[in-house]
C-alpha cells in the first residue's frame, strides 16, 4: 500500500511539473523573434540552468547561429531584448526574472560585454551606475530577421570626422560613454585625418589631449549648429556625469586657457562686456582651421518657428486678475526691457530665464494669449508637440526632448530676440513623477520630466506652458515658473464684453442677457460666432471680403438685429449632452 501511495505521488509531481513547464514546441522557430520568444519563456523562474538550456536548446540554436552568438550571449540578448522598452536595464532585473542571484548574472559580465562590443547593447555608467538598453537599429535588424551589423564609415576627410564625433557627443548624451574613451576615440580619429590642415594645424600649437578635446567640442558645436554663444552648460556635456572639472572653469573665466593663447576662441560681448561664462570660435578659427568646411555662418535653425507676424491680431477680454498679469508680463518681455531685466539679473547670480505657467479650463483664452503677447513684443514662437516627443522606441523620446531644447538655445544664440518656447497643453509632462515606477512608460515619462526640470533651470530664454490640469501638478515644476497666471472662466460682465467683441450689432442687453443665461467660455463663445458665420454662408449671403471684426454687421447689412433665437439655440447646442439651463426668453 505504501509502495502504492509512492507511486501516486511521483505521478502527481510529474504532472505538476508538466504543468508549470510552459508550451514551447520543439520545432524549430521561424524567426529570430520568434526564438527569443520561446527562450524568454523558458527562462522564467529557471535559474538558467542545466534544464533551462536542455529544454530551449533547439530555439537557442537557431537563434545563436543566425546572430553568430554564443548560447549564453543568445540566452542575454533575448533577455535583453525583452526588457527593450526599458532604457536603463539593470543586471539585477535580469536576475529576477530568471530566478538567479544577481551574482550569477554579474558572472557572466564577459558575456554581456561581448554584446556591448558587437553594439547589440550599450552600456550606461550614470553616475556609477551601470544600465543597458538595446538600440533602435538592433531591433529593426531583428525585427528583419537579420543579425545586426555595426557599419562605420570611414573619416575621409573633415566633414566625416566631425560626423563620428557628433555620434560620439550622443553615446556621450546618453552616459554610454566615459570622457576618457571619449578622449581616446577623438584621438583615433584626428589620426585618420592627421595629413589635413586641422589636424596639423593642432598638431603644430602643441595642445594638450584636454584642451585639444575641448576645442574640438566647440568646433563641433559651430559645426552642427553654428553656435556662437557657448555657455558653461554647453561644455558640462563633455564630461561625466555633467561635471566640468575646477581647472576647466578656471582656465576659461580666467581666460588663461591655451585656446586662449592660440586664439581658437573669444569671449562673447553683450553690451560692450565681454561674458566670463559664455565663449565662441574666434574668426581665425572658422575661416582657417575649419576652411575644408565652406560653413556659412547663418544659423538653418529657426526653420520651424511661428512667426510672430503671421497671428492675426485678436481683442481678448479678460477678468481683472487675469488682465493684470498679461499685461505686466507683455511689458517685461518687451525687447528693451527683458533685456534689462535679464542683465541685472545675472549681475545679482540669478537665473536670467523665464518659465511662465498658464493654466485653467479649456476655452479660457491661454494659447491665444501667448500668440498675443508673440505678437506684442514681436517674438517668434518655437511651439513644442509633446505627442511627437513622444516615440514608442526606447530612448527617443528622451533625445527627442534634449533636441528640443538645443534647437531652441541654437536659436536664442543666433537671434537677436529670444523666441517663445510653448509647450501647449503640457498636462501629460508636468504631472507628478512616478516614485519606484517599475513600467517602461512610467519611467520614460519621469525622465522626460527631469530633463525638462533640469533644462528649466538652465533656460537663457522664455518658456511658456499651458496646461487645463493643476491638481496634478508636480511641485518641483510648480517652484521653477517664475509667473503663474491663472485664467478662470470669464465672469458675466466679462462674458458681455466677448458677446460685443464677436458681435458688434449686438445690442447691450442682449449680450448681458446671453452672458447671464449662458455661462460659456471664451472659446465656445468664439465657436459660436463661427457658426452663425457658416450659417450666413449656407443661407445664400454675400460673405466675401468681410474683416472678421465685422463680419457678423456686413452679414446683417439693411438688419436692425441679430437673429437673437439662433444665437440662444446655438449656445444650447454648444456642448455635448442634455443642457439643464432655463431656455432664454427672446421672443418674435
Amino acid at each position: 500500500m505504501r509502495q502504492l501511495f509512492d507511486n501516486e505521488d511521483i505521478l502527481l509531481d510529474e504532472i505538476q511539473q508538466k504543468e508549470v513547464l510552459p508550451n514551447i514546441p520543439k520545432t524549430r522557430a521561424r524567426s529570430i523573434l520568434e526564438a527569443f520568444e520561446y527562450i524568454v519563456e523558458l527562462a522564467k523562474d529557471s535559474s538558467l540552468d542545466a534544464d533551462f538550456f536542455e529544454n530551449a536548446s533547439v530555439h537557442i540554436k537557431y537563434a545563436a547561429r543566425k546572430l553568430k552568438l554564443s548560447s549564453m550571449q543568445t540566452v542575454l540578448l533575448a533577455l535583453f531584448v525583452d526588457q527593450s522598452e526599458d532604457s536603463s536595464i539593470r543586471m539585477s532585473d535580469i536576475a529576477a526574472y530568471t530566478g538567479c542571484r544577481t551574482t550569477k548574472i554579474l558572472r557572466l559580465s564577459s558575456e554581456i560585454d561581448v554584446l556591448v562590443d558587437k553594439y547589440y547593447l550599450r552600456a550606461s555608467h550614470s553616475y556609477n551606475r551601470l544600465t543597458y538598453r538595446v538600440p533602435v537599429d538592433v531591433l529593426k535588424a531583428l525585427k528583419k530577421n537579420q543579425p545586426y551589423v555595426h557599419v562605420v564609415e570611414p573619416i575621409t576627410g573633415l566633414q566625416s570626422f566631425f560626423d563620428r564625433f557628433n555620434e560620439l557627443m550622443e553615446y556621450m548624451n546618453n552616459d554610454e560613454l566615459t570622457h576618457e574613451a571619449l578622449l581616446e576615440e577623438t584621438e583615433e580619429y584626428l589620426g585618420d585625418i592627421r595629413d589635413s590642415h586641422f589636424a596639423r594645424t593642432l598638431k603644430r600649437f602643441g595642445l594638450v589631449n584636454e584642451n585639444r578635446l575641448l576645442f574640438i567640442y566647440m568646433a563641433h558645436l559651430f559645426v552642427e549648429n553654428n553656435d556662437d554663444r557657448i555657455n558653461f552648460s554647453d561644455i558640462n556635456n563633455l564630461y561625466d556625469n555633467d561635471k566640468i572639472p575646477n581647472w576647466c572653469k578656471n582656465e576659461l573665466r580666467s581666460r588663461t586657457s591655451e585656446l586662449f593663447y592660440c586664439k581658437l576662441i573669444e569671449n562673447v560681448n553683450e553690451d560692450g562686456m565681454a561674458r566670463s561664462d559664455c565663449f565662441r570660435l574666434t574668426e581665425y578659427a572658422k575661416t582657417d582651421l575649419l576652411s575644408e568646411l565652406n560653413l556659412t555662418v547663418n544659423a538653418k535653425s529657426d526653420c520651424d518657428l511661428i512667426k510672430w507676424d503671421s497671428f492675426p491680431e485678436k481683442k481678448l477680454v479678460y477678468n481683472v486678475s487675469e488682465k493684470k498679469q498679461v499685461m505686466e508680463l507683455s511689458s517685461i518681455l518687451s525687447a528693451e526691457r527683458f533685456s534689462e531685466v535679464q542683465s541685472r539679473l545675472r549681475n545679482v547670480g540669478m537665473r536670467a530665464g523665464f518659465c511662465c505657467l498658464f493654466y485653467g479650463s479649456p476655452g479660457t483664452g491661454k494659447t491665444e494669449t501667448v500668440y498675443q503677447v508673440a505678437r506684442a513684443t514681436g517674438r517668434d514662437i518655437l511651439r513644442v508637440d509633446v505627442d511627437k516627443i513622444k516615440s514608442c522606441w526606447v530612448g527617443e523620446s528622451e533625445q527627442n526632448m534634449k533636441k528640443v531644447f538645443d534647437k531652441y538655445r541654437n536659436i536664442c544664440k543666433s537671434t537677436s530676440l529670444a523666441p517663445i518656447l510653448l509647450f501647449n497643453e503640457a498636462d501629460a509632462i508636468l504631472g507628478v513623477r512616478m516614485e519606484g515606477a517599475t513600467r517602461a512608460v512610467d519611467k520614460m515619462e519621469n525622465s522626460i520630466q527631469n530633463i525638462i526640470l533640469q533644462e528649466m533651470e538652465a533656460l537663457e530664454g522664455i518658456m511658456i506652458a499651458t496646461t487645463n490640469l493643476t491638481t496634478n501638478l508636480d511641485k518641483a515644476f510648480e517652484r521653477r515658473f517664475l509667473y503663474k497666471v491663472e485664467f478662470n472662466r470669464p465672469t458675466v460682465e466679462a462674458r458681455a464684453q466677448i458677446w460685443q467683441a464677436m458681435f458688434p450689432a449686438l445690442a447691450e442687453r442682449d449680450a448681458c442677457t446671453l452672458a447671464s443665461q449662458f455661462d460659456l467660455s471664451g472659446g465656445e463663445i468664439e465657436n459660436i460666432s463661427r457658426k452663425y458665420m457658416v450659417n450666413a454662408i449656407l443661407s445664400g449671403q454675400d460673405t466675401e471680403n468681410i474683416s472678421r471684426k465685422y463680419m457678423v454687421n456686413a452679414i446683417l447689412s439693411g438688419q436692425d438685429t441679430i437673429d437673437l433665437l439662433l444665437l440662444a439655440e446655438l449656445c444650447r447646442n454648444e456642448r455635448i449632452g442634455t443642457s439643464t439651463r432655463q431656455r432664454i426668453g427672446f421672443q418674435h
